[in-house]
């Protein structure tokens, strides 16, 4: 039987821990930007792979509407949209402690700002940034 723990994760954005989850099953979410490469098939049905070099990605990450994480988080965009100049890019590790699971994402920045939405239950803050390189490993994991 596999484990997973979601108290057992660190995400860490410029060494900073942030880890005032919002609520749901995707309050982490890291990806990769492009496929590996692609297929091409010619008429004679023969083909050849290229190899995509790229390995950009993005990463969401949900947190609660009055955490200070969210402070933290809005200073650095703050610093990226004052001065781009200035900015040092964001680096991310994310390391789920029981599996072993490893994102690393280098030279981040932010893209979608959160909006600001309020109402008669928790409306979380969602915080979008992209890096040129990203690399996820994904191990067997506990259990397994």
């Amino acid at each position: 039987m596999s484990r997973f723990d979601p108290k057992q994760v660190s995400v860490l954005i410029n060494g900073v821990l942030i880890d005032d989850w919002a609520d749901g099953s995707d309050v982490i979410d890291a990806k990769n930007a492009t496929d590996a490469g692609a297929l091409t098939v010619g008429a004679n049905g023969t083909g050849v792979f290229v190899a995509n070099p790229d390995k950009s990605g993005t990463a969401a990450l949900k947190i609660k509407q009055h955490s200070s994480n969210n402070k933290y988080l809005a200073g650095l965009m703050a610093q990226q949209r004052n001065s781009l100049k200035a900015f040092t890019p964001l680096t991310l590790e994310i390391r789920d402690l029981l599996n072993e699971d490893v994102v690393t994402g280098a030279e981040g920045y932010f893209t979608t700002p959160p909006g600001y939405t309020r109402g008669n239950g928790h409306n979380p803050e969602v915080w979008t940034m992209v890096f040129v390189q990203l690399d996820i490993k994904l191990e067997r994991g506990l259990g397994n």
